[in-house]
């Protein structure tokens, strides 16, 4: 399972849960809040992922998993943050699922399906990008390197 599926299981795991969104929603606002820098809201996310990833998928490594999601571009982490950030604003935050497919260059695709009589409202962000092992071929650099 390469490593970028495990990292957004957790991600799946935290905001995947409408219930749980409600009841923390202050402290994922404070997660996800404007300004927060990649390195801080890893950082917070790396402390959470150490009490949960090992019983969430085990034998993956918290701090390999904080590196690979380092390792995304700073402008597609920005616009997870915002969407996270926006759902949460709502009064009833929809539940969200995170997938990742492997491709050429990084991209990101959002659809969001509104509340119907029989389903609730749901967010789905797919990322793509290359393998953590693949060097990018313009800058030599593996995926888990930090951007510049």
């Amino acid at each position: 399972m390469p490593g970028m599926q495990v990292a957004l299981s957790f991600l799946n795991k935290m905001l995947g849960d409408p219930e749980l969104l409600r009841r923390d929603r202050d402290n994922l606002l404070n997660l996800f809040r404007p300004g927060q820098t990649v390195n801080e809201m890893v950082g917070v996310a790396d402390t959470v992922l150490s009490s949960a990833m090992g019983d969430s998928v085990p034998g993956a490594d918290p701090s390999r998993i904080a590196q690979l999601l380092r390792g995304e571009p700073p402008t597609i982490i920005e616009a997870q943050r915002a969407v996270v950030r926006r759902n949460l604003e709502r009064e009833e935050p929809f539940g969200m699922t995170f997938a990742w497919a492997p491709a050429y260059d990084w991209e990101l695709t959002v659809w969001e399906s509104p509340p119907t009589d029989i389903s609730p409202g749901w967010i789905t962000v797919l990322i793509k990008g290359r393998y953590p092992s693949d060097q990018q071929p313009v800058t030599g650099k593996d995926m888990d390197k930090k951007w510049g």
